[in-house]
C-alpha cells in the first residue's frame, strides 16, 4: 500500500456501497479505540464523511495509521487497489499501441477516476507492508494549495495535517498542536542573510481542505478559527489571526519565528499550539516553509515591470474622452494616498479601475501583507497585484508641483493645472520637491549660550541644583552638540529655562551683562584653595 494519499483513500470510500460503509464503521468502532464513536445512522455522504474524518485524524500518528489499514485491508481495499494498479497498467499498454491514453469513457468505472489510476509505474501494492501515515499526510500536502500570494511562495510543508475539531460556546476553551524538526537545508534556508525564507503556520476549514485535496483540487483561502491564539515553544506569537466572518482569506500565515522563539536547529523539536473557543466549525492547520518577498520588493517590481507612461495614460484619457457623449468638466485629482494621507511617491492603480485617482504602491502593499483585503481604496472593487500599473502621468504630476500642494484639475484631454494655475502641464521640472515648511525654527533658542560662570550667575541656586541633577554629565572629549537645521527631531535639545523664546530683536542683539550684586557660584575647588 506504498504511495497512498487522502485523495487514493477518499475514491476508495467514494466508491462504497452504503453497507459497505457500515461495515468498515462497525470495524472502525470495535477495533480501532483511538478512533471516536461512529454513528451508523444517516445517508451515503453522511457515512463516507465519518470515514474520511476518522482517516485524516490517524494520519496524524503513524502507529494509528498502521492499525486503520490492517482493518480496512481485508474489507475491500486491498482488491480496489489491486484493480487501480491493473487498470494503470492497461492505460499504460494501451498508450504505447496507440499512442495516446484512452478516453474517461473507456477507463472509467462509477467506481473510481481515472485520476486515481494515474499512479507512478513503480509503486506496487502489498496488504503485508502497511504505510505509515507520514506517506499518506504527505501526499496530501503535495494536494494542498492555498490562495495564492504575492508575499510568498510555499516551498514545502514541513509538519503533518492536524484536524482542529470544533469547539461550541458550551465545551470552553480548547487547544491542539503540532511538533516538527527541521532538517539541516531547511536550517540554512531560514538562517540566510537575505532574509527570504520564513516557516508561517497555515489554516483553512475542514471543508475546504477537503476540497483542495479531492477533484478538481481547488485552492483555499486561509481561515483560522475566529478566537484563537498561536503559541511557539509555549511563547505566544502575539499577532492576530482574526479575519471576517463575511470574507474569507482576510488574515496572512503569521511568520513563526517573528519573536525569535522558534528553534532554528536541525533535529531540534519545535511545537506549535492553537488554543481557541466559540468555534462551531473544524479547521486544520499545517506549518510551511516559504520564500517571502516584501512589500519593498514588490514596490520596485512595480516600478520595473508594470510601468503605464504618461503618453499612454492621456492617450487612454482622450479616447474615453471622445467615446462619452456628455461632456465633463475638470476632475479633482488629490496628490496624497487615500489610504495613508500623505504624498505619494509610487503612484499607481489597476488596470481594471476607471478612475484616474491612484494611491501610493508601497502604502497599499505593506497594509495587505499585513491584513490581505486587496480592494482598491478609491472604488473598493477587487484588485490582484498583477492589476497594479505604477502611473507615469500622475508621477510626472509630482514632479512639477511642490510638495505642499494636495490636489490638481485634470482636464479630460489629459492637460492639468492647480487651483490658482500656478501650476500647469507646461511647468518645469522641479529640481527637488519642495520640503513642507517646519515651524520646528519657532522653539528653537538660537542665541549664543554665556559663559558657565554668566549663566550660573543668572540663576537662582535651587534651580542650579534641580538642572544638575536633570542633565547629564558631558566629558571633557565629548564632541560640542551641532544643530542639524534639516533635521525634523533633535534626540539632544538644549532648553534654556531663564530666556524666552527668541525674537527678531534678540536673535541680533547680545546677551546682557551680569548683574554685579550677584555672586558668582560656579568657583571650582581649585579657586576657593
Amino acid at each position: 500500500m506504498s504511495m497512498l494519499t487522502i485523495h487514493e483513500l477518499c475514491e476508495y470510500i467514494g466508491s462504497l456501497k452504503v453497507a459497505d460503509l457500515k461495515e468498515h464503521i462497525k470495524a472502525f468502532n470495535e477495533r480501532l479505540p483511538f478512533c471516536p464513536h461512529m454513528r451508523l445512522s444517516g445517508n451515503k455522504p453522511d457515512l463516507a464523511q465519518r470515514l474520511i474524518e476518522a482517516i485524516i485524524a490517524a494520519a496524524a500518528v503513524p502507529e494509528h495509521f498502521e492499525d486503520m489499514l490492517v482493518v480496512m485491508a481485508p474489507l475491500g481495499l486491498t482488491m480496489w487497489l489491486a484493480d487501480v494498479a491493473h487498470l494503470h497498467r492497461a492505460s499504460q499498454q494501451y498508450a504505447e499501441l496507440y499512442g495516446h491514453m484512452p478516453s474517461s469513457n473507456a477507463t472509467s468505472t462509477s467506481t473510481f477516476r481515472p485520476q486515481v489510476a494515474a499512479r507512478p509505474s513503480t509503486s506496487t501494492t502489498s496488504a503485508a507492508t502497511p504505510q505509515p501515515a507520514q506517506a499518506l499526510s504527505q501526499g496530501s500536502l503535495k494536494q494542498l494549495r492555498f490562495w495564492p500570494s504575492p508575499f510568498y511562495d510555499v516551498i514545502e510543508f514541513v509538519s503533518s495535517i492536524v484536524q482542529i475539531p470544533e469547539a461550541p460556546p458550551p465545551s470552553g476553551r480548547r487547544q491542539v498542536g503540532v511538533s516538527f524538526t527541521l532538517s539541516q537545508k531547511q536550517v540554512d534556508q531560514l538562517t540566510d542573510t537575505q532574509h527570504t525564507y520564513q516557516l508561517r503556520l497555515f489554516c483553512t476549514t475542514f471543508q475546504n481542505f477537503m476540497a483542495s485535496v479531492s477533484p478538481p483540487q481547488k485552492a483555499v483561502p486561509i481561515e483560522f478559527p475566529f478566537t484563537c491564539e498561536a503559541r511557539i515553544n509555549e511563547r505566544s506569537l502575539g499577532v492576530s489571526l482574526k479575519g471576517n466572518k463575511k470574507h474569507a482569506g482576510r488574515v496572512a500565515p503569521p511568520n513563526l519565528n517573528r519573536n525569535r522563539h522558534l528553534h532554528v536547529h536541525a533535529g531540534k523539536l519545535n511545537r506549535v499550539e492553537l488554543s481557541y473557543a466559540n468555534s462551531p466549525n473544524r479547521y486544520t492547520m499545517v506549518i510551511a516553509l516559504c520564500k517571502v518577498t516584501s512589500a519593498e520588493t514588490l514596490t520596485a517590481q512595480l516600478k520595473q515591470k508594470q510601468y503605464r507612461s504618461k503618453e499612454s495614460v492621456i492617450a487612454m484619457m482622450q479616447r474615453k474622452a471622445q467615446d462619452e457623449e456628455i461632456e465633463t468638466g475638470a476632475s479633482t485629482l488629490r496628490l496624497t494616498c487615500p489610504l495613508t494621507y500623505v504624498r505619494m511617491v509610487t503612484p499607481c492603480r489597476a488596470n481594471t479601475c476607471d478612475h484616474i485617482q491612484c494611491f501610493d504602491a508601497l502604502s497599499f502593499y505593506s497594509m495587505n501583507e499585513q491584513s490581505p483585503q486587496w480592494q482598491c481604496p478609491v472604488c473598493s472593487q477587487d484588485i490582484k497585484s498583477e492589476d497594479l500599473r505604477m502611473d507615469g502621468y500622475v508621477e510626472d504630476i509630482l514632479r512639477r508641483v511642490p510638495h505642499d500642494l494636495e490636489a490638481v484639475l485634470v482636464e479630460a484631454d489629459g492637460s492639468w493645472h492647480s487651483a490658482d494655475d500656478k501650476y500647469t502641464s507646461d511647468s518645469p521640472i522641479l529640481a527637488e520637491p519642495s520640503a513642507p515648511e517646519t515651524e520646528a525654527l519657532d522653539l528653537l533658542d538660537l542665541t549664543p549660550s554665556p559663559p558657565p560662570s554668566e549663566m550660573a550667575s543668572t540663576i537662582p541656586p535651587s534651580f542650579v541644583a534641580k538642572a544638575e541633577v536633570a542633565t547629564p554629565p558631558v566629558g571633557g572629549d565629548s564632541p560640542m552638540l551641532s544643530l542639524d537645521m534639516s533635521a525634523t527631531s533633535f534626540s539632544t535639545p538644549r532648553i534654556s529655562p531663564i530666556r524666552p523664546g527668541p525674537t527678531l530683536s534678540t536673535l541680533s542683539t547680545p546677551p546682557p551683562p551680569p548683574p554685579a550684586n550677584v555672586i558668582d557660584l560656579t568657583l571650582s575647588s581649585d579657586d576657593e584653595s
